[in-house]
């Protein structure tokens, strides 16, 4: 057992089950404080100029944050959100059990990590502050269950039946228009969910028991037993010669009293010759 699978065992023990809720739960207190006190979400979002001057606590608070804005008026503003969080609850818990919980706990805590490293280093190479949202990282869950489950059906809006496989391509198209038209801070907050999505399956892909090497010896195993597997012909009856292929519905048995492997069908099961050493030797 390699390090990184002990590692994953322990950690595994330790991760946090059900972390979808907590995300979407942090979401919901985001949309709370926009609507009564919109000028606190300024001391939890993702702000590098005051991470730097120490409010190291806007890493942890990074995901206070409405999932869904609209031009309109507060209860579609409401409404939006709600639909907003309870579909990225509904995927996101797909995808967690999927994974499990010490990986889905790693795609979230990178998500994380990524943009405030991202925010964090453009501040610092250029003076900017890049204010990144978790709008992206929330929403991939969708585009994630899209890619594990392209054939499967979800209503659109609790109306339209769609294929996840089409609302991967929406979302992609969404994402397209958005890092073509949109400004620097959607280009960035765009950037980082690809690199993430990107990292993260190639550790899925590379590592683990779903690994490449798993995946190698497990090809290298079926190759080994392809042979194993080809010197079985089936079953063949000693007298008749009738086999399987011949009579499908026929049973064969090996006879306890012959000397050696010799099988028959249920006609001469009972009716044959016993077979023994001296005999076969004499012919």
């Amino acid at each position: 057992m390699s390090f990184f699978q002990k590692m994953r065992r322990f950690l595994n023990r330790h991760a946090i089950k059900g972390m979808i809720n907590y995300v979407c739960a942090l979401q919901a207190a985001g949309l709370v404080l926009y609507l009564i006190a919109p000028e606190l979400l300024n001391y939890l979002i993702l702000n590098p100029a005051a991470i730097m001057q120490g409010e190291i606590w806007r890493i942890f608070t990074f995901l206070v944050f409405p999932p869904a804005f609209t031009g309109g008026s507060t209860m579609g503003l409401v409404l939006f959100n709600v639909l907003a969080i309870y579909c990225i609850r509904i995927f996101g818990t797909i995808v967690e059990q999927v994974w499990g919980a010490f990986r889905f706990n790693c795609y979230i805590i990178l998500g994380v990590l990524l943009n405030v490293a991202v925010s964090v280093l453009f501040y610092i190479f250029t003076g900017f502050p890049l204010l990144l949202t978790p709008l992206h990282l929330v929403y991939s869950f969708f585009f994630i269950f899209a890619l594990m489950f392209p054939e499967a059906q979800v209503m659109l809006m609790m109306v339209l039946p769609l294929k996840a496989k089409w609302i991967a391509v929406f979302e992609a198209v969404i994402y397209v228009y958005d890092f073509a038209r949109g400004n620097i801070f959607t280009k960035a907050e765009i950037f980082v969910c690809m690199i993430h999505m990107c990292i993260f399956f190639l550790w899925m892909v590379f590592a683990g028991e779903t690994g490449y090497k798993q995946k190698r010896r497990q090809q290298d195993f079926k190759k080994k037993m392809r042979p194993a597997a080809a010197v079985k012909t089936g079953h063949r009856c000693a007298v008749c010669g009738r086999t399987d292929k011949d009579s499908p519905g026929m049973e064969f048995r090996y006879c306890s009293k012959c000397e050696g492997s010799y099988e028959y069908c249920m006609d001469h099961l009972y009716t044959h010759q016993h077979v023994k050493k001296s005999d076969s030797e004499s012919k």
